[in-house]
């Protein structure tokens, strides 16, 4: 696995329903998830909840691909002033607010995803969070997807010494 997708497993039911929903609108476009959302045994929205239930009652990945593990402390920084009131101190999101889990998301995935907000391709973004993300050099925002890889695991995040899992 190249971490390249994101791990739905422990999402948040809500969020991943909106989602669904959103893929098979078109208003958020993925060639695969929109396949998967226009199949004939998923094209509705209490398929869509069905889905969404199973995904989020499953074990998050505990080994997420995370980055090289250069500058935590710069990326633990960044959480904690940009990301943490919505997605949580723990990054695991909200259920209420449809804020997404990024707690042990693969560095890549969430590295493409911090970009893509801070380009503002992500209309579901707020304004706020795409304008922090923009104004940071590509180091930060390494650190803050390398980071937000390692949250969850009991390993502790700030150790510059913790190997990079492929």
């Amino acid at each position: 696995m190249d971490g390249s997708i994101p791990n739905l497993a422990g999402q948040q039911k809500r969020y991943l329903e909106t989602q669904l929903g959103l893929f098979a609108s078109g208003a958020r476009v993925d060639t695969a998830m929109q396949i998967v959302t226009a199949h004939p045994k998923t094209a509705d929205h209490a398929d869509f909840s069905a889905v969404a239930a199973y995904l989020s009652a499953l074990q998050w990945n505990p080994s997420p691909v995370t980055g090289l593990g250069e500058h935590l402390r710069v990326g633990q920084e960044i959480y904690t002033h940009i990301c943490a009131a919505c997605h949580d101190a723990d990054g695991r999101g909200q259920a209420t607010n449809r804020v997404p889990r990024i707690a042990g998301q693969h560095y890549p995935y969430l590295r493409r995803q911090v970009e893509e907000a801070a380009r503002l391709h992500r209309d579901l973004a707020p304004p706020e969070m795409s304008s922090a993300l923009r104004g940071m050099r590509e180091s930060e925002k390494d650190a803050l997807a390398d980071y937000v890889a390692r949250l969850g695991n009991s390993e502790p995040l700030s150790d510059p010494e913790r190997p990079h899992r492929p």
